[in-house]
């Protein structure tokens, strides 16, 4: 088996690595992912400016643009033989609507519509604190020999959202909630200032990504693209 990685937190994450020490016994890993970090930048690609292709190390190559440029490039250039793509771990939940800012996400999107089937990982956090990436990767395993055998839909990716804190959690597939974020502007006098609202109050719905990830559970949900499939 053979998984292409990526992540949108940069190359150097602690999330990436822990996606490759998990799944390196399961095959070859080749790592093609932003040279910095592009969190929230959702589906952007780069088609006006030059992209460069660094090799770090073995099976490893850092793309000066977005994890999109790097699904498009490493499926086409660098390793068309791949048999997974596979995102994340990222730095924080992709729940519910999140799926449509995050570049961890896209990525995952991207390998889709190139024909690869793919799983967006992320890890929530409830508070600053350093993650237990050891746990993270023991629970990507978990979710990959779950996923790995079960049948999704043309363009049709898994999005899975590992619960903190973490004690054994359950694998749950769910739906992703279509709850708003909570969100605002200040208002400085003619111009508007985003202010984040809090992540951990968000609404959700009994039953869906958020819920079961806020009550302990793994999240797993198939996104669907925005036509029948």
């Amino acid at each position: 088996m053979k998984f292409l990685l990526t992540n949108d937190d940069g190359i150097d994450a602690p999330g990436l690595a822990t996606l490759e020490q998990a799944l390196t016994p399961l095959g070859d890993c080749i790592v093609v992912a932003p040279t910095v970090a592009h969190s929230g930048c959702s589906h952007q690609v780069t088609s006006h400016d030059l992209l460069k292709i660094t090799t770090t190390g073995i099976g490893r190559y850092a793309i000066d643009g977005t994890p999109a440029d790097c699904v498009r490039l490493g499926i086409l250039h660098i390793v068309p033989d791949a048999d997974w793509v596979i995102a994340g771990v990222n730095d924080g939940g992709n729940l519910g609507v999140d799926v449509y800012m995050s570049g961890t996400v896209a990525a995952a999107r991207e390998a889709t519509l190139l024909g690869k089937p793919a799983i967006a990982f992320s890890q929530y956090r409830r508070q600053q604190r350093v993650l237990d990436w050891p746990v993270a990767m023991s629970m990507v395993r978990r979710v990959f020999d779950d996923l790995q055998d079960r049948q999704l839909a043309p363009h049709v990716l898994w999005n899975v959202n590992f619960p903190d804190p973490v004690n054994e959690p359950p694998i749950v597939h769910c739906q992703l909630d279509p709850s708003h974020l909570p969100v605002r502007y200040e208002d400085q006098g003619g111009t508007f200032r985003y202010q984040r609202g809090n992540y951990h109050q968000r609404d959700r719905i009994p039953g869906a990504d958020v819920d079961v990830c806020f009550s302990g559970g793994i999240a797993v949900s198939e996104v669907y693209p925005p036509w029948p499939v």
